[in-house]
């Protein structure tokens, strides 16, 4: 056992987990390469395409995705800077390129998950960069295989547009701002209004998300004059937010009503959200409990880093630290009931996300706490006895619940891709999608019958064309392909 236990430490845990993250992944990278764009994709891309094919500049393709922006905030919505980067969708360049949305977008949340999580473990906890790496992968590990929505995550640009890439740069701006109060730099403040502007331009929720931890350093933040200087990327975001809020688009899309502030609504929203987010608690734990397996093995690992770090932070207040991450998990829920209007899996896969991370936040915190407040800096025996008797048990204990809950494994995106890979569903999807671009791509047919394709997506996200040649789907993929009708043959 003691051998067993030196064998088992914890930089070898994160190679472990690392190998099973990334073996995690690597079927969702393989279907990158048979994804294609869908419905919205086209709708907002389409006349940025066509500017491409006639006149290859991008000069003309920037002005006419200024156009297409201004377009759409004034009938349909508000999210100014999310809306002139749908436009710039890979393939009005560039044939079968949107393999680099699934590939690029998940990179990147990679990189931003660390780059927060590493500011905060290894530059004030004074962990190793590994024990950061090992939560990092974990939070990830989450973060992938029980997302509410694949498309959302990976599969539908739009949709990832509209949410991940808010939710990548609220990562990177939390990480900034931390940076800037370790370093007093400068450069992290203008970093921070950009993506203010960009976040403020694109989600409320990621707003909320950086405004609530913006408030949160500043309180916490020791020198209040430096912390001061959050206020230059808070007001960038309050005034990019603003433009949003106020556009026509905005009140077009909740049925032409007029957005305003109501504080018997604004009350209601606070109150449900609140509800909301313990009832998704409990169901989170319900309809997933590996998911609660892993965020125990967190606080497990976590807590023999903290002990062995020298902890600069004071972990003073846990009960209104985790009060706190409560608040802004649930935060999360407001502007859908605020705006009582129908959503996507977006807002879905935004409160799942946002819940991992004050969830890890939570665990980590208390743990913090508990170590300050008892003292329980541990001496070589200490750590040794709880390496052998608490961390490598749990490792086992883990894998043992992973067999108990083996049907939150066959709920995994791991799973769901695999099968759609094996089954050769896959491959028949990649084959329709060929023939109905063969037709497509044919600029001597203008009026283009398609062969319908079969309802198995797997976890891709894909509107088909149908017979209804004035469907939006079809009228969509026929301005952008410069058709004059696209229907179905059946």
């Amino acid at each position: 056992m003691k051998k067993l236990a030196e064998w088992i430490c914890i930089k070898k845990i994160a190679v472990a987990v690392g190998i099973a993250f990334l073996a995690s992944m690597i079927p969702n990278w393989l279907l990158a390469f048979i994804a294609r764009p869908s419905g919205d994709d086209y709708g907002y891309s389409a006349a940025s395409h066509q500017t491409w094919l006639h006149t290859h500049s991008v000069i003309e393709v920037l002005r006419t995705g200024l156009e297409t922006t201004k377009q759409m905030c004034q009938v349909w919505n508000g999210d100014w800077f999310s809306v002139f980067i749908f436009t710039l969708m890979p393939e009005v360049f560039v044939y079968r390129s949107f393999w680099i949305v699934p590939v690029f977008w998940t990179l990147a949340m990679i990189a931003a998950t660390y780059y927060m999580v590493h500011e905060v473990f290894t530059n004030y906890f004074g962990l190793k960069w590994y024990e950061g790496g090992v939560v990092t992968l974990l939070i990830l590990l989450m973060f992938y295989q029980w997302i509410p929505s694949s498309g959302i995550g990976m599969y539908w640009y739009v949709g990832v547009i509209h949410y991940i890439m808010p939710h990548v740069l609220a990562m990177l701006l939390i990480g900034f701002l931390l940076k800037y109060l370790r370093t007093d730099k400068f450069r992290y403040i203008i970093f921070s209004v950009l993506g203010m502007i960009a976040i403020g331009g694109s989600s409320y929720y990621s707003a909320f998300l950086v405004l609530f931890s913006y408030v949160l350093m500043f309180v916490i933040a020791k020198n209040k004059k430096r912390a001061g200087i959050f206020a230059f990327p808070i007001l960038a975001g309050i005034v990019a937010l603003y433009f949003q809020v106020t556009a026509p688009g905005n009140a077009a899309r909740v049925g032409g009503e007029q957005m305003g502030f109501s504080v018997g609504k604004a009350a209601f929203t606070i109150v449900e959200a609140l509800r909301q987010g313990a009832v998704n608690v409990v169901n989170y734990g319900r309809e997933t409990p590996l998911l609660f397996v892993l965020l125990f093995f967190v606080a497990v690992v976590a807590w023999e880093c903290l002990s062995e770090a020298n902890l600069k932070f004071e972990f003073k207040y846990p009960v209104l630290w985790v009060g706190y991450m409560f608040g802004v998990y649930a935060a999360m829920y407001a502007p859908e009931l605020y705006a009582a209007t129908e959503v996507s899996g977006g807002p879905g896969t935004i409160e799942y996300l946002t819940f991992i991370l004050t969830s890890v936040s939570s665990v980590i915190y208390v743990e913090g706490w508990i170590l300050r407040k008892l003292e329980l800096r541990h001496t070589l025996k200490r750590r040794e006895i709880y390496h052998k008797y608490i961390t490598v048990p749990t490792v086992f204990v883990c894998l043992v619940l992973c067999l108990v809950f083996r049907g939150n494994l066959k709920d995994s995106l791991f799973y769901s891709s695999y099968s759609y890979i094996a089954s050769g569903q896959a491959a028949d999807f990649k084959e329709q999608m060929e023939s109905q671009e063969r037709i497509l791509r044919d600029d001597s047919i203008k009026e283009a019958y398609l062969c319908p394709t079969n309802p198995e997506q797997g976890p891709l996200m894909h509107m088909p064309v149908i017979k209804n040649p004035e469907a939006f789907t079809n009228r969509v993929v026929g301005s952008f392909y410069g058709k004059d009708m696209v229907t179905t043959t059946e």
